[in-house]
């Protein structure tokens, strides 16, 4: 077998997927015709009796042909695909980059495009693909820098000591930092306070734990092979990636990685701490679904949810926390509170939709995806250690306006800038 472009093995990839989806849904499609219609014929023979009986064997065995035919058509395609671009059988030694087209992972709308089904089946897809469900890895230009010595000098000609990594959220790439075409945190922080931003991209379907760990493994290589002596470290995590920041941490706390030394501050914006009102409905959803035959193809839909969004049911930060129970039910489980490394300051940034941040409204939606008493790691029941001082509040903002807002990049940069002259501390030894 020839060797295949990056390009020609993601496309592959995306192609098969998509068949296999279609035949999954071509069976759910089934299971609801199928329910719909043993009540309805059950209903029908109350008022006719058995004389309908041949007319519902003959419906279910054209209805069960009909579906299996599609079903098949769908799967045989998909191995079709799979064979002819090579995607699901090849070695790392088969993947070449001589074909000059893009690959759909190196542009904004590919690699949005397997954000989202990462976001929804990344799990999945990390047993199943193996183009698409790529590493943890730092991002420039959309294409990935290995942290080695000299693939980051070429990347960062201008590298300094104090770094800052951002890490998106749920569904998100990179890219989501330059909401509305402005210049992202990152690149203001660079010109105007000396630091070097990297942007990573990472598989949001995973558990948060493992790419907490990932991330963590990757700092300690990054900072081994940085072009200069690295004095400080700094994460800024939007939503989801809040959780994973706060993962990292707490792995290399406890598995003594020296990275952590040098980490000063952790940026949470608008991250569900406590846990995402969306992902805990969604998991009673699934359960109220199961219970009747004609919805239950929705609840074995939406049970296929990855493992990243059931974390998100507590904001469960390590592996130990909460995912036993998560088996869909009425019960959305106990929460386990893991508080924030002690020596690094976490700043918490919340949002609400209303003008008015009192607004019963405002209060109960937050910034419409999570609510301000989650974002601020602390209600009447939990609380995980974030200081109320170091919280940024905002209104008239919704959940993807902390990504790029002006009066977040104030309280950021007066923190890291500001702040830190008047108050000078000990960074610790550089590596």
């Amino acid at each position: 077998m020839g060797k295949k472009s990056q390009r020609t093995q993601e496309l592959g990839e995306l192609g098969e997927l998509t068949l296999r989806e279609l035949a999954s849904a071509a069976g759910g499609v089934r299971a609801v015709h199928s329910a719909i219609a043993r009540r309805t014929f059950a209903a029908v023979r109350l008022g006719v009796g058995p004389a309908v009986l041949p007319t519902q064997l003959m419906h279910d065995a054209i209805a069960a042909g009909t579906y299996a035919s599609i079903a098949a058509a769908c799967t045989g395609a998909a191995k079709a695909v799979g064979a002819l671009t090579g995607s699901s059988e090849v070695t790392d030694d088969d993947v070449t980059e001589d074909d000059p087209r893009p690959s759909p992972s190196h542009t904004a709308r590919g690699a949005q495009t397997i954000a989202v089904l990462h976001g929804l089946i990344g799990d999945d897809m990390e047993r199943t693909a193996r183009t698409l469900a790529y590493p943890m890895s730092i991002r420039v230009d959309g294409r990935p820098v290995p942290p080695k010595y000299r693939a980051l000098a070429a990347a960062f000609p201008d590298a300094g000591a104090h770094l800052v990594l951002f890490l998106h959220g749920l569904v998100e790439t990179e890219s989501a930092w330059r909401l509305g075409g402005r210049r992202t945190y990152g690149e203001r922080l660079d010109a105007e306070a000396a630091t070097t931003s990297i942007f990573l991209r990472y598989n949001t379907g995973r558990r948060i734990a493992t790419n907490g760990a990932d991330l963590s493994d990757l700092l300690e290589q990054l900072v081994t092979a940085w072009p200069v002596r690295v004095h400080r470290i700094t994460l800024v995590g939007h939503s989801m990636g809040g959780l994973v920041s706060r993962s990292a941490a707490h792995h290399a706390a406890e598995s003594g990685r020296r990275w952590v030394d040098l980490l000063t501050d952790v940026f949470t914006l608008g991250t569900p701490h406590l846990g995402a009102p969306l992902a805990r409905g969604v998991h009673v959803a699934t359960a109220a679904l199961a219970l009747v035959p004609e919805t239950r193809p929705f609840a074995n839909l939406l049970a296929r949810r990855s493992a990243g969004v059931r974390d998100l049911i507590h904001g469960a930060i390590t592996d130990e926390e909460g995912h036993a129970s998560y088996a869909d039910s009425f019960d959305v489980g106990a929460a386990m509170d893991v508080a924030v490394p002690e020596g690094v300051r976490h700043h918490h940034a919340s949002a609400v939709v209303t003008g008015n941040p009192r607004n019963p409204v405002g209060l109960f939606v937050g910034d419409g995806l999570v609510r301000t008493d989650s974002a601020i790691g602390r209600n009447e029941l939990r609380n995980i250690g974030l200081r109320p001082d170091d919280g940024l509040a905002i209104n008239s903002a919704h959940h993807f306006t902390l990504l790029n807002d002006e009066r977040v990049y104030g309280w950021m940069r007066r923190i890291l800038v500001v702040d830190a002259k008047k108050n000078p501390r000990d960074l610790g030894s550089a590596f």
